[in-house]
């Protein structure tokens, strides 16, 4: 949706160069956030419109190119245009690295693909090269077609294939300031509820033996949030969240094999609350428990395909971190973007200008004083 603020008419097209440009680029963009800003005041005379504003950016052009050319997008890789070649890697990586929790997560709970499609692959190792190939070459078409489609929005709205491309910024955002406080608290509220004298009876005797270690992992949890809060994105919290992962996924599969870990509940007996044997009564009365069990697998399911994310995520930010010449501890960021403000003495030099010359602007044109 367009906008009338003109600061945020900047943010929406570097959002869109954000798309083109490389994952530890914030740099890049808060370089050419200063230049829009300081070409719009100097195409309202001293003061940011959004005239003058949307002026200053037609001058700087096509977000595909700023990225490609100013700020450097990569090298061609075959039928890819360079412009494409960020965008279409990390969406490569974000579905190949869904696909890979999935099927983790579908392994430790015990299913198979054949279970799950009732899948009968004829013609196996040669079927992957020509399915590649065949998809590679429809998504290209699908991406000429869209592009084509969009050539006709103006340069601060994102086009379909931006929308798209933009699931794979996202799926390499910071861990936000507010997200780590939520591990944080979450971790310990978690780690005592468990330890509850009243909570503890109504566990089934196979969750008690290995109740301890879960909230022994839910304090180190805690732990991680802390550290991203105090450190915000460093490569020492990244390994962390990265050994977090993989010792849950150790639980996980050991918490899959116990199953439902509730067995009693509290019920109200006449003004006294006691428990009741909630699968006791199940097998009584010759009641399926089948679906709390699957209720059991599927939050172990959705938490080992997260964990498995968090590890391919952590090992590529580690990676990347490494090439550009970084320790282990530096003060990162929290996912929050570094959004540039005109500092207040400077606007307050700007409108006090445009009293005593005694003109205004208005979408970026000046309006003569009707005074003089």
């Amino acid at each position: 949706m367009s906008s009338n603020d003109p600061l945020e008419l900047i943010d929406q097209y570097l959002d869109r160069v954000r798309i083109y440009l490389p994952l530890d680029s914030e740099d890049a963009i808060v370089e050419l956030q200063t230049h829009l800003i300081e070409e719009a005041e100097r195409i309202g005379g001293g003061t940011m419109t959004a005239g003058s504003v949307m002026m200053a950016i037609e001058r700087m052009g096509d977000p595909k190119s700023v990225a490609h050319e100013y700020a450097g997008s990569g090298e061609k890789v075959g039928p890819v245009p360079a412009e494409y070649v960020n965008p279409l890697s990390r969406m490569l990586v974000v579905l190949v690295g869904v696909a890979l929790a999935l099927i983790v997560g579908a392994l430790m709970i015990g299913a198979t693909l054949a279970e799950v499609f009732g899948a009968n692959i004829q013609n196996w190792p040669f079927s992957i090269p020509v399915m590649l190939i065949i998809n590679i070459t429809i998504l290209l078409v699908i991406i000429g077609g869209i592009s084509m489609l969009d050539r006709s929005k103006p340069l601060t709205e994102k086009t379909v294939l931006e929308s798209f491309f933009g699931i794979g910024v996202e799926g390499f955002k910071p861990k936000g300031r507010w997200e780590a406080v939520g591990d944080l608290v979450m971790g310990i509220l978690w780690g005592f509820i468990l330890m509850l004298p009243f909570v503890v009876p109504l566990y089934t005797a196979a969750f008690r033996a290995v109740a301890l270690y879960v909230v022994v992992f839910l304090f180190l949890g805690a732990v991680r949030g802390a550290l991203f809060y105090i450190g915000g994105e460093n490569n020492f919290n990244l390994a962390v969240e990265g050994i977090l992962s993989v010792v849950w996924i150790g639980i996980a599969t050991v918490l899959i094999n116990v199953g439902w870990p509730i067995q009693y509940v509290y019920v109200n007996e006449g003004g006294s609350w006691v428990t009741f044997n909630l699968i006791e009564f199940f097998q009584t009365h010759d009641i399926p428990f089948v679906p709390f069990d699957w209720i059991w697998i599927f939050i172990m399911f959705i938490t080992i395909a997260i964990s498995v994310w968090r590890i391919i995520v952590s090992s590529m930010k580690i990676t990347m971190h490494l090439r550009a010449g970084k320790g282990i501890w530096w003060q990162g960021n929290w996912g929050e973007r570094r959004r540039l403000r005109k500092p207040f003495w400077k606007r307050v030099i700007g409108d006090q200008n445009s009293v005593q010359t005694g003109s205004t602007y208005h979408d970026g044109y000046r309006e003569p004083d009707e005074s003089q």
